[in-house]
Order: structure tokens, then sequence, then C-alpha cells
């Protein structure tokens, strides 16, 4: 069951119907929604023998069930900041994504690895004649959606591409990894592998 909280959305919208811009609504002014990709394809900055090629969002090495909470706040300036967090969050993983500097033999090669996903994407300053509608966003993605899909529900498609980016996000195996080739690479349970920009 998808949960929608918003408060305030109705004064921000008022505010912006009535001409009295954004400014008017109040900074704390907040719209929620939780929404999960069943199916989302995991993406990492080395290619190697296992990774799949996608040429938009990079070598996927395995694929997310990601439980995204949504939290979309709207600033002074009357643009708004987003932040998606992946709390209860896990991945299956066929393709080593780490690089040697992070402990692999073998950057991109084959791995069998499953644990959880922590961490968030934060969007900010994103400017929108449409106000985030909770109501828009499914609360199931189809599969391989890509994280700005929900911005693109969340404004009907409306906004302006993000002032700055930043996300810091983090794989923790559940159970050692396995290499079905033999090579002796490992990604040991408990060991954090983190992807940040």
């Amino acid at each position: 069951m998808r949960k929608i909280i918003t408060i305030g959305a109705a004064a921000a919208a008022v505010a912006l119907a009535t001409g009295l811009g954004a400014s008017a609504a109040s900074a704390a002014t907040q719209v929620k929604v939780v929404t999960s990709s069943p199916l989302h394809s995991d993406t990492t900055s080395v290619t190697g023998s296992a990774t799949q090629a996608d040429p938009q969002r990079g070598p996927v090495w395995g694929a997310d069930k990601l439980k995204e909470t949504v939290t979309a706040t709207l600033q002074a300036n009357g643009k708004w900041n987003v932040r998606i967090g992946f709390g209860g969050s896990t991945f299956s993983g066929f393709a080593d994504p780490r690089m040697a500097s992070e402990g692999s033999t073998d950057p991109g090669g084959p791995l069998l690895s499953q644990g959880t996903i922590s961490g968030s994407i934060q969007y900010n300053g994103i400017a929108s004649p449409t106000a985030p509608d909770a109501s828009n966003v499914p609360a199931v993605q189809a599969p391989n959606t890509g994280l700005h899909a929900v911005l693109d529900e969340l404004f009907h498609g409306n906004e302006s591409a993000a002032a700055s980016t930043h996300y810091l996000i983090s794989y923790t195996p559940s159970l050692d990894s396995v290499n079905v080739t033999g090579s002796g690479n490992t990604w040991v349970a408990g060991d954090t592998y983190t992807q940040a920009g």
C-alpha cells in the first residue's frame, strides 16, 4: 500500500494560483510519497566481463528492489528540494560493481551477491509550474524505471533540471558473495561498498 502524506500542499497551491508566489507558502511545506521499484537496474562506473551495457545509464551489475521514500520540500525561493531515500531496499548482483581500489580483484567480473541498500539521492533547486502531486506517483514502478522518472511523475514532467544533485548509496552484502569462475574474487558479508557523487 502506498503512503501519501501532504503537509501544507493546499496552502502552496493557493499561494501559487493567486499570484502570491511560492514565497507566501511556508518553507516547511512538504509532499511525501512512498513507491517501490521491484526490478531496478543498478549501474556502476566499471565495465567488465559480466556487466551488461546500458548506453543511457552505464554498465549494469545487478537488480535492486527499491523502496523509495520521496520527500519534496518547498524552499523560500519557490523552488523544490527532493530527497529519495532507500531504507528497506535490497540488491541482487551478478557482476562486481567495485573498482580494484575498493577491494575487487576482478572489477565488473562475475560475482553473485545479495544484500541491503541504504542512503539517498538529493535533487536541489527544482523549479516547476506544477506543484508536486503525490497521487501521480504509482505505488509500484515499471521494471527498469530510472530514479529520475519519479521526479517526472511527481511534477507531471514540468520540472526544470535540478541545480545540483548529490547521492550517497551504500550496498552491504548479507552473505559472502560467490564468484562462479573460481578466480578468488570475493565481496565479504558486511563489507559495505558506497557510491557517492
